[in-house]
């Protein structure tokens, strides 16, 4: 699978062009809509990335520094948040989960 297209609220992303920017694997997105979007905070957008940064089962290889995925379809959901600024960091012993924001929360 590749992160193409998404929605937020009420808003629709993804223009199906070819990206002009590196992409991170499994991953072919290109909207600046969005990235403007996402500059001015959207709520529903930025609700929608989090969950994508955090609703799955990978892990962190610590040794490559690479996640492991059990699907493909995983692995193109955090790595599209990753992409846009919001990066799964991992669980601690609790297991609770961490994502470093644009804003270094």
């Amino acid at each position: 699978m590749e992160f193409k297209k998404f929605s937020a609220g009420q808003q629709f992303y993804g223009t199906g062009e070819k990206p002009t920017t590196k992409q991170l694997p499994n991953v072919n997105f290109h909207d600046p809509k969005m990235f403007e979007n996402l500059k001015n905070n959207d709520k529903a957008l930025v609700r929608t990335i989090v969950c994508l940064a955090l609703c799955h089962d990978i892990i962190i290889d610590e040794k490559k520094g690479v996640y492991n995925a059990a699907s493909p379809d995983e692995l193109a959901l955090v790595n599209a948040a990753k992409q846009f600024g919001y990066e799964f960091a991992g669980c601690n012993a609790d297991d609770i989960m961490t994502i470093k924001t644009p804003k270094g929360d």
